[in-house]
């Protein structure tokens, strides 16, 4: 078993942590990417036997915008300040669609949000040791497929969709398969890297860096992004130690909540326009 797949078994250490990942993108060509966009993921999780979904206490961010989404209890909720909402049911079993089976707490939390580097990592070689936090791990360098990282931005994308965010952020509702595959040829360079423990063989931080430069008879289909970068980073912490992760206690109204998204959606679209 490689060290990648390792990461990804069955460990009661990866059952509970911190993590912190986050995407940006800096694109040229499209004004509303004038400046680089950032989407981050970050905070703690801990699974118990028999859940469906592990708890979780997160920070989900899309360029100025954030909330808090917490899975506790069998239940989902998303804040906003001080105000939880409830999520329907439809929302959270696309969280446990993602979320998937089997590996451990750490990757089921991590699916959920299409965040899969195991899934694209590719022609890994060891460049090393080196320690992180206290933790001696083993550096590996790969390179990774650009087209499963974009199916897998459709994970992240239909999470942010059914909450209305990709709207309020200006983000498009999903990458479709032909731009997926003109993106895919416009790469010019990638490049990861992950490290992994060496006694526990779990992933303690990873990064990837993509370059684009897209022909110019592709541009309009690719909504006229002319090259960029992308670059990933993601640190896991605290794994195997308690983590408290509590139900918020001011709930309001999910359709109240779909307002406001559904008022910061129509400012931005009257922006653009």
């Amino acid at each position: 078993m490689t060290l990648i797949a390792a990461s990804t078994a069955p460990n009661a250490k990866a059952n509970s942590g911190v993590i912190d990942g986050e995407v940006e993108l800096a694109l040229k060509g499209v004004p509303e990417f004038s400046e680089p966009f950032t989407s981050s993921v970050s905070g703690a999780f801990a699974l118990r036997e028999g859940a469906e979904l592990p708890d979780y206490a997160l920070e989900i961010g899309a360029r100025n915008y954030g909330v808090t989404l917490t899975s506790v209890g069998g239940r989902s909720y998303v804040t906003v300040g001080t105000t939880a909402y409830e999520l329907p049911a439809s929302i959270r079993r696309r969280l446990v669609r993602n979320a998937g089976t089997g590996g451990n707490g750490l990757t089921r939390t991590l699916r959920q949000f299409g965040v899969r580097p195991w899934h694209w990592e590719t022609e890994e070689r060891i460049a090393g040791t080196e320690t992180i936090d206290g933790v001696q791990t083993t550096h590996l360098r790969t390179s990774f497929n650009a087209g499963r990282m974009l199916r897998d931005a459709n994970t992240l994308l239909g999470v942010l969709r059914s909450l209305g965010i990709t709207r309020a952020v200006g983000l498009p509702p999903a990458i479709t398969a032909r731009a997926r595959r003109l993106f895919v040829g416009a790469v010019t360079s990638k490049a990861g890297e992950s490290w992994f423990g060496v006694a526990d063989k779990l992933r303690r931080k990873s990064g990837f860096t993509m370059k684009v430069r897209v022909p110019r008879a592709d541009q309009a289909a690719l909504g006229g992004i002319t090259g960029g970068t992308v670059m990933g980073r993601l640190t896991t912490s605290e794994l195997g130690r308690p983590q408290q992760i509590s139900a918020p206690t001011r709930i309001g109204s999910f359709e109240d909540f779909r307002l406001a998204l559904d008022a910061l959606g129509d400012a931005q679209e009257a922006k653009g326009g």
